[in-house]
């Protein structure tokens, strides 16, 4: 899975990128009641497949939020997207799953 983000990213350079693509990472801490992700920022979909680096960019770029493997399953990488989706909200920065 991967994050389309629908508003404009400022890179850290000044530059603006409209339809950027995210790649994210996630894991579970050792006692299981926390799932955290991270979003690496690329221009597209394309730049990540050919092996660009990500973008530097200014705002949080992760999350963590508690997790409970018995009420919530164990597709801890579908949390994650969720917990950054809501976390760029929270900035004013869309982004949407891509599945």
């Amino acid at each position: 899975m991967a994050l389309q983000f629908t508003t404009e990213v400022q890179t850290k350079d000044g530059f603006t990128i409209q339809n950027a693509y995210g790649r994210v990472a996630v894991g579970d801490s050792y006692t299981g009641t926390e799932v955290s992700g991270n979003v690496e920022i690329y221009v597209t979909e394309q730049a990540f497949v050919t092996g660009a680096r990500p973008v530097k960019t200014s705002f949080i770029q992760d999350a963590i939020v508690p997790y409970n493997r018995d009420t919530e399953g164990t597709d801890i990488l579908n949390i994650a997207h969720d917990a950054l989706v809501a976390q760029l909200a929270l900035q004013g920065i869309v982004a949407t799953k891509v599945l």
